[in-house]
């Protein structure tokens, strides 16, 4: 119905009389009152972003509280057990004494220490295997077995190497990355450096899951008196964030009383402080000032962050580690092509040959292995630490101190 609005209706500068079709307005009208679809998505976006935000911080907070109840476990479990693996008693021990004795009388270059439980007795021969044809290593290597199955084992297999038996119960179980076990291991081998030191021996520490493409031990960094203390070093270059970041896997240290002085302060802190070995070494590094530390360049020493890097300049020897689950641990490194174990025992020198031959012309295929969780995990947080440490003016204040609170900070593992 077509309406005339009246005169009287119209305002005092009103133009020209209009006609209105009653149905356009009611049609208008209906429209107003009924939302817009792209205010309905808004509302659902909304709705989904805050689930989104509760979601991470609940499970944040439930991350948060399990790695707290593991720190706590963890320190009590050390506390628990750390006189088995006390100071007084490797000093008082007659083998370690009989140890001592035999290195004075036989071998006329420092010692490397390696520790072995039975659950890392696959590892060790895939180990020896890679340093069977490299001149001098064997004889060189000292053995700290933990349990009778390891001493037997080992002896029965590798009966020239050497070794120290020192069974431990807390250890003879497996366990994984910043576990109560691993706490107390790194404690054993503090307070075992603590022993030798005061013997007055210098010495290497060393772990098995690391690749020999060259003996370490044909460097003569024994002979370098410039520093007191050698440690491998993290990071992907000298000029990583994390360069000059002890490793821990593979260090030399020379006797003297700062350097006893420096590891009595590493075994005190390992037996009350929820923290990696490594982190307080860099932090008494970088902040005591007395023991002068040096790194060995990452074209010698690498971890395994260099098979994901362009693969040039192959190291002499690259710790495959990052697993935090010890059990997996050689399974993951047979898919990059560093097992040369048979299924008798035997070691297969052609196996040997091919890794160092695909590490000199960087031909690693990490393709072929898929990331494991601890990997990946190693990898976020490695990614997060580079960028703390590259903010102006705050990265450098933190570089010594934030190793030490690594455990805590790694809340997923």
């Amino acid at each position: 119905m077509i309406t005339r609005r009246k005169a009287t209706e119209e305002p005092r500068n009103a133009g020209p009389i209009e006609e209105v079709d009653e149905s356009e307005v009611k049609i208008t009208r209906k429209y107003s009152t009924t939302a817009r679809p792209s205010a309905v998505c808004f509302s659902t976006t909304r709705k989904v972003a805050y689930a989104a935000f509760y979601m991470f911080w609940f499970i944040f907070g439930l991350l948060v509280i399990r790695k707290t109840q593991n720190a706590i476990a963890a320190v009590r479990y050390v506390k628990r057990h750390s006189d088995t693996v006390g100071l007084h008693l490797i000093e008082k021990s007659p083998d370690f004494n009989e140890l001592m004795d035999t290195l004075d009388r036989n071998l006329t270059k420092p010692p490397a220490f390696l520790l072995l439980n039975q659950y890392a007795l696959n590892m060790t021969y895939n180990f020896l295997c890679n340093t069977a044809q490299l001149d001098g290593v064997h004889e060189r290597l000292v053995f700290v077995t933990l349990d009778s199955v390891a001493r037997d084992e080992l002896r029965a297999k590798w009966p020239q190497i050497r070794q120290l038996y020192w069974p431990t119960p807390s250890l003879y179980k497996p366990f994984s990355f910043a576990e109560g076990p691993y706490q107390t291991i790194y404690l054993l081998r503090a307070n075992l450096a603590v022993a030798l030191l005061r013997r007055g021996k210098s010495f290497w520490m060393m772990q098995q899951d690391t690749f020999w493409r060259k003996s370490l031990f044909d460097q003569h960094f024994e002979d370098d008196m410039s520093f007191d203390a050698l440690f491998d070093q993290i990071g992907v270059d000298e000029h990583s964030q994390r360069a000059e970041w002890v490793n821990g896997a593979n260090f030399f240290i020379r006797a003297s009383n700062k350097t006893l002085e420096f590891f009595e302060g590493v075994a005190d802190k390992l037996g009350h402080w929820y923290a990696p070995d490594m982190g307080l070494m860099i932090h008494q590094c970088h902040t005591w000032g007395t023991v002068r530390c040096a790194y060995m360049p990452h074209k010698l020493a690498h971890s395994w962050e260099w098979m994901y890097t362009s693969q040039q300049d192959a190291p002499l020897i690259m710790q495959l580690d990052c697993e935090t689950d010890g059990g997996s641990k050689l399974m993951q490194l047979g898919r990059f092509g560093f097992h040369f174990t048979e299924k008798d025992g035997s070691c297969n020198a052609t196996k040997v040959h091919m890794a160092a031959e695909r590490m000199e012309r960087g031909n690693i295929e990490v393709s072929r292995a898929l990331p494991s969780w601890g990997r990946l995990q190693f990898k976020a947080y490695w990614w997060i630490v580079d960028y703390m440490l590259w903010t102006p003016v705050i990265g450098p204040l933190l570089k010594p101190y934030l190793p030490m609170v690594g455990y805590i900070l790694m809340i997923t593992l």
